[in-house]
C-alpha cells in the first residue's frame, strides 16, 4: 500500500490535494480509494498512463556499457623498434597488395597500433577474421609484438581493426588456423623477423 500527498489528476479530472491510499488490484490497472470519507468515487487508471521505462531501451544500454568497455587505446610495441620499425609499413603495404586492409587505410594509423602510444587509430580489415587472429596470434607467440599491462591481446585488436562492414570483430577466441592462408601470413610474419 502506497501513501501519497499530492495533486492528482484521474482520467483527466483534478483531485484537490489529499492524501490518497493506491492499490494495485492488477497487472494492468491502478485503483485510488480516498482514506477519508468523500463524494469522490475511485477511478481506474490504465497503466499505460503511467510512464515506465520500456524493457528495451535498459537492455539497449547495457548492451552498450557492455560493448564500450571493452574499447581501450592500448597499442601493441613492435620489440624490434625504432631500428626495425620500416618493417611495420613494409608489412601495411603487404596487406594493402593483398587486400586484406582497405585501399584507403592511412599508412600512419597502421603503424599507431604497433607503436606503444595510445590511439584510437581504426584499421578495416577486409580479409577474413581468422587471418587478422592468425597473423597476430602469431606475432604474440613469437614475440614479436608485446601487449601492454592494461590490456589484452584481443581487446587491443577488438577495439583497433573494423571488418569490412565497419562494425568491430568479436570472439577471436572462437577462430580457427587458417590452413589455406596460413602459407601466406608466415611470410607476412617472417617481415618483422629482423633477421629477415
Amino acid at each position: 500500500m502506497e501513501h501519497s500527498n499530492r495533486n492528482i489528476y484521474v482520467a483527466g479530472n483534478f483531485i484537490a490535494e489529499q492524501h490518497v491510499d493506491i492499490q494495485i488490484l492488477h497487472a494492468d490497472k491502478v485503483y485510488t480509494q480516498p482514506q477519508q470519507s468523500s463524494t469522490i468515487k475511485p477511478k481506474v487508471i490504465i497503466a499505460e498512463d503511467i510512464p515506465t521505462t520500456p524493457k528495451s531501451t535498459v537492455s539497449q544500454k547495457a548492451k552498450t556499457k557492455r560493448t564500450n568497455a571493452a574499447v581501450t587505446e592500448a597499442t601493441f610495441i613492435y620489440r624490434h623498434a625504432p631500428k626495425y620499425a620500416a618493417r611495420i609499413v613494409t608489412l601495411y603495404q603487404h596487406l594493402l597488395k593483398a587486400q586484406w586492409i582497405a585501399p584507403d587505410t592511412n599508412p600512419d594509423d597502421f603503424c599507431a597500433i604497433f607503436e606503444g602510444n595510445p590511439s584510437s587509430a581504426r584499421i578495416k580489415w577486409i580479409a577474413k577474421q581468422a587471418f587478422l587472429y592468425y597473423l597476430i596470434r602469431q606475432l604474440v607467440d613469437l614475440q614479436l609484438i608485446s601487449i601492454p599491462q592494461n590490456a589484452s591481446v584481443w581487446q587491443i585488436v577488438e577495439s583497433h581493426f573494423l571488418n569490412k562492414n565497419s562494425r568491430p570483430f568479436h570472439n577471436f577466441n572462437k577462430q580457427k588456423e587458417p590452413i589455406k592462408a596460413k602459407a601466406a601470413i608466415d611470410k607476412l610474419i617472417e617481415i618483422l623477423q629482423p633477421s629477415a
